[in-house]
């Protein structure tokens, strides 16, 4: 599940504090940090994961390129998990270098603005809300397969199923051919 995050939309990162580099004016910095702002307000969806986007994160942060977009995207951005880890390295790496060669200026701000912002935390409950949701359609499932009833008030009662004996099973004879 995504989690949505509008007051990351109003969030900016201006061009005027920012190092330009051989390769990046101090503007193109603002504007792609700008938009991976954006995409993380948005939830960090995987159709959201342009290709300039792709092209620019893959070198941020130590993540690997993941040989294409689609493996990024697949590892990072396809379960509350992948978005967990990919936030957590941002936050644990901060930003690392010169920013007159790097984009590590950018890097630092996004890192900070996620604590800041309390974004791992929200999707740390969010995994512990999962968790918790799959562990109980887990238990349904397995209550409803073994014949354990609910009372009228869908409470259920282990008492009588953990006393009953456990059935025997027929050996089970094997030949070679």
């Amino acid at each position: 599940m995504s989690l949505l995050l509008p007051h990351l939309r109003r969030v900016r990162i201006e061009a005027e504090g920012l190092t330009a580099t051989q390769w990046s004016s101090p503007q193109e910095k603002a504007k792609l940090a700008n938009a991976i702002l954006a995409f993380v307000a948005k939830g960090l969806p995987e159709e959201g994961f342009s290709k300039a986007l792709y092209q620019r994160v893959s070198q941020m942060w130590g993540f690997i390129a993941c040989f294409n977009r689609d493996g990024f995207a697949g590892r990072y951005f396809c379960s509350t998990q992948g978005r967990l880890a990919f936030l957590d390295q941002i936050v644990a790496r901060g930003g690392i270098g010169d920013p007159a060669w790097t984009w590590s200026d950018v890097e630092s701000r996004i890192a900070a603005l996620l604590v800041e912002h309390q974004v791992l935390d929200l999707y740390r409950a969010e995994l512990r809300q999962e968790t918790l949701r799959g562990e109980q359609a887990l238990l349904r499932r397995l209550l409803d397969r073994h014949g354990v009833p609910a009372d009228h008030a869908g409470r259920i009662s282990l008492a009588p199923a953990l006393s009953a004996p456990l059935s025997r099973q027929q050996p089970v004879q094997m030949g070679l051919l």
